[in-house]
């Protein structure tokens, strides 16, 4: 399990820091120190202490275009440390991710606790949705039956093996459940189908598991 609390790159740590100005400098060598401070959403103060670090180090070099502009690049030791660093990255996020999957299955778990089958439909096509899947897979007695979605960018699109349909195919898809598998509009969501409760359709908030 994850520990966030020792984490190098979910907090603001100087790892987190370093990491986020030897990015800005990747994509865009021509910034200067302002600008980087911007992309990287830290001080210009604060920019400019770790330039001075990791030019120091051999990660980044400076290069002149006149008396007054700089240009910073990143070296070929900077790459290679950016590399290192985005895997560990990486690792945290996998790490935090099959995390976030174990709570959602012990949460289903508790949903699903009377073994009847349940014909569930997804609202919100999203990146959570494909967390969601995983873990109701898991459950026999659970079938997703749909995904919908009010993105109309989203209809007719493949997530995860499923189509995603607008939220008028909640009409005509026969469901027991409606799990709202976005954070983000929880509320907003579950505001425009708290009728389908009147119905007996059960609407299940991630956040309210």
């Amino acid at each position: 399990m994850i520990d966030l609390a020792k984490s190098h790159f979910f907090l603001a740590t100087k790892e987190f820091r370093r990491l986020a100005i030897l990015l800005a400098i990747n994509h865009s060598p021509n910034l200067s120190q302002k600008a980087i401070a911007q992309s990287a959403n830290l001080s210009g103060a604060m920019v400019n202490n770790y330039m001075k670090e990791l030019v120091r180090e051999g990660l980044v070099k400076v290069a002149r275009r006149n008396k007054r502009d700089r240009d910073y690049l990143i070296t070929d030791s900077g790459r290679q440390k950016l590399f290192s660093m985005l895997m560990r990255c990486s690792a945290e996020i996998v790490q935090l991710y099959a995390q976030a999957k174990d709570e959602l299955v012990e949460k289903f778990a508790k949903l699903f606790i009377d073994g009847n089958p349940h014909r569930v439909i997804l609202f919100g096509g999203a990146e959570t949705a494909c967390m969601v899947i995983q873990a109701i897979h898991l459950f026999p007695q659970a079938r997703i039956v749909g995904i919908v979605d009010n993105d109309s960018t989203k209809w007719n699109t493949r997530l995860e093996g499923y189509t995603i349909t607008p939220p008028q195919s909640l009409k005509s898809i026969s469901h027991d459940t409606v799990i709202i598998s976005s954070f983000a509009k929880q509320d907003e969501i579950y505001a425009s189908i708290r009728k389908l409760a009147d119905q007996g359709i059960n609407i299940v908030k991630l956040s309210s598991l």
